[in-house]
C-alpha cells in the first residue's frame, strides 16, 4: 500500500497544484491530507475546494480550528512579522465563507488507516509539535493512550523529520504550502511544495520525502493580486528554492 500525506498547504494554491500534479505521478493507493488548509495564503477558499474534491480524508489543524472561531486580537510576543501575520489571517478569515466552513467542519481530529495514525500536531492536541527534540518519554506517553500503529505522521512544524522509535516511526512531510528555513539572521520562505509518500511492505513503513520547486515570481503575483494586507511584505518573505 502507496500512501501519499501533505498539508500545511496554508492558502497556497500554486503549491497545492504542484504538489498534486507530482502526486498523481506517484500513484499512491490512498491520500491523506494533514489540515491546516486555508488560513495564510492568497488562496484560502481554492485551497479549500481544492482538497475537498479530492475525497481524502483530512485531519483538522490548529489553524482549521481557527477559521470556525471568532478572529482573536492581535497579542504582541514579540516574534519578527507577527502583525503582519496576524492580519493576513484575519483577511483568510473573511474570504471563507460558511460553505468553506462547512467543509472544514468535516475535517477529522484524527485519521488511522490499517497500521497508520495521522494527525496534525499531536493526537491530543492540534497545536502540539512532535518533532526532533520532543522527549521520547512524551511520544510513548502519546502512543500508549492513542494507538499502536507502528507508523504515525504529524504536521504543524513544516520541517520534515523521521524518528525511529522502540517498535515504532514518526514521520512529518513538511509543508506544502509554507515550508521555511532559517537564512541569515531571520527566517525564508521556500518556493517549493514538500509532500511523503508512505510504502507499506512487509518489512514495514519506507518514507520518501519529496519537494516539488514552482515558480516564485507567480506566488508574489498571487499575493500581490488578491489584495491582502501587507501583501507586499507577504511577498518579499518568499524565495526561490
Amino acid at each position: 500500500m502507496r500512501v501519499a500525506v501533505f498539508g500545511d498547504i496554508h492558502g497556497n494554491l500554486l503549491a497545492l497544484e504542484a504538489a498534486l500534479h507530482a502526486i498523481r505521478h506517484d500513484a499512491p493507493d490512498t491520500l491523506v491530507c494533514l489540515g491546516d488548509v486555508a488560513m495564510g495564503g492568497p488562496h484560502p477558499r481554492e485551497c479549500v475546494q481544492a482538497v475537498a474534491a479530492l475525497g481524502c480524508p483530512v485531519v483538522r489543524g490548529n489553524a482549521d480550528r481557527l477559521t470556525l472561531e471568532p478572529p482573536s486580537p492581535f497579542r504582541n510576543r514579540g516574534f519578527p512579522g507577527e502583525r503582519e501575520l496576524h492580519a493576513a489571517d484575519h483577511w483568510s478569515h473573511a474570504q471563507l465563507t460558511d460553505a468553506e466552513r462547512d467543509v472544514i467542519r468535516t475535517y477529522q481530529s484524527v485519521v488511522s488507516l490499517p497500521d497508520l495514525l495521522c494527525v496534525h500536531g499531536s493526537p491530543e492536541r492540534d497545536d502540539e509539535a512532535l518533532e526532533s527534540a520532543t522527549p521520547g518519554t512524551r511520544l510513548e506517553e502519546l502512543r500508549a493512550s492513542y494507538g499502536s500503529q507502528s507508523m504515525w505522521v504529524a504536521g504543524h512544524t513544516h520541517q520534515p523529520t523521521l524518528r525511529s522509535l522502540p517498535g515504532w516511526r514518526l514521520a512529518n512531510p513538511g509543508s506544502v504550502g509554507l515550508p521555511f528555513e532559517a537564512r541569515g539572521e531571520g527566517f525564508v520562505n521556500l518556493a517549493r511544495a514538500e509532500y511523503a509518500l508512505l510504502d507499506r511492505t512487509r518489512g514495514g513503513w519506507q518514507v520518501n520525502f519529496r519537494r516539488v520547486p514552482y515558480d516564485v515570481e507567480s506566488l508574489r503575483r498571487d499575493i500581490r493580486a488578491c489584495e491582502m494586507p501587507h501583501a507586499d511584505w507577504l511577498a518579499a518573505e518568499w524565495v526561490a528554492e
